[in-house]
């Protein structure tokens, strides 16, 4: 278990009290924190943590902010990689937003469940923390507005394909400036997609990412810009797709294919110790408030067991 007490708890929601504009949610919300990590806090009541979650006035996504800018303040370099996950939320019922019957990751079989996408911070020294989060919508609710509306799904957030919502969360942590040495997926979703590949080359965004796609053991061929792209046979079958500059040394496409293996043990701690999975909530928004602010929770006490005297940057 990790140490963080209440002490480092509030000196890191700091970071976040200026946007809870409003006393009462700010308040919810460090006493929904401290419930997460089953620490002390003041008594609240049961509608005060609803409230929060559905109602209250803040801003998830500049929340979001805060923890991805957090996370790089304290653990990032230049050498930072991100490695895109899923992790499945088994459901009861039909009306939480995104639920269906499909593949779950988490258990290893079809059920129902909901599919969140994942952004992982990884640091040189293997340190990995969620830094961004989407909900997959699956093709069933396309078909089905009233379902929609009921969970509060905005038009705007129709049935997008997992390599769409990973792109989303990678564009958006390159363009608040962080370095991203890798971007690394082992699920062949993103390997196969050619679109997926191409948005990250017109970036000059180094990956490695699993393919369905068969290989020898090592194939090459040069790419625009002094970049190569590389063909890898994986062990599990399939391969794994790369490109990087062509001074790379297969040892580094061999490493960096290796990051996905922390990404078990990052969730059952995230689920464990900081209660990703700890929600009830049906709607699409309190998905990604009780998601973002569970990420939070997370990266306090990965943050705090690697940096215990780090005081808040500047």
């Amino acid at each position: 278990m990790y140490s963080t007490g209440p002490g480092p708890l509030l000196h890191y929601f700091q970071w976040l009290e200026d946007v809870f504009t409003r006393a009462e949610p700010r308040r919810h919300a460090y006493k929904y924190l401290c419930w997460l990590l089953s620490r002390p806090a003041p008594p609240g009541s049961e509608d005060g943590r609803n409230r929060l979650l559905t109602t209250a006035r803040w801003d998830e996504d500049q929340v979001r902010d805060r923890v991805r800018d957090l996370v790089v303040g304290h653990l990032g370099s230049r050498k930072t990689s991100l490695v895109i996950s899923e992790e499945g939320f088994v459901k009861k019922g039909s009306s939480s937003a995104g639920v269906t019957r499909q593949y779950c990751a988490t258990s290893g079989r079809i059920e129902n469940c909901q599919i969140g996408v994942f952004l992982l911070h990884r640091d040189t020294t293997g340190n990995t923390v969620a830094i961004d989060r989407e909900l997959l919508i699956p093709p069933p609710w396309a078909e089905n507005p009233a379902a929609r509306r009921h969970a509060g799904i905005p038009d705007r957030r129709q049935c997008a394909s997992r390599e769409a919502a990973a792109l989303a969360m990678i564009n958006r942590a390159l363009d608040s400036g962080m370095p991203a040495r890798w971007v690394v997926a082992d699920a062949p979703y993103y390997g196969d997609s050619a679109a997926f590949r191409r948005a990250l080359e017109h970036r000059r965004v180094p990956y490695v990412l699993a393919s369905n796609a068969g290989s020898p053991l090592v194939s090459q061929r040069a790419a625009p810009g002094g970049y190569v792209r590389w063909q890898l046979g994986r062990r599990e079958g399939g391969s794994y797709v790369c490109y990087a500059p062509a001074r790379t040394d297969l040892g580094e496409l061999a490493a960096a294919a290796s990051y996905s293996q922390a990404v078990p043990a990052h969730f059952a701690s995230a689920r464990g110790e900081a209660g990703l999975d700890r929600y009830s909530v049906r709607k699409w928004r309190s998905w990604y408030r009780h998601m973002t602010l569970a990420m939070f929770a997370h990266a306090v006490l990965r943050i705090t067991a690697c940096r215990p005297t780090t005081l808040l940057p500047n």
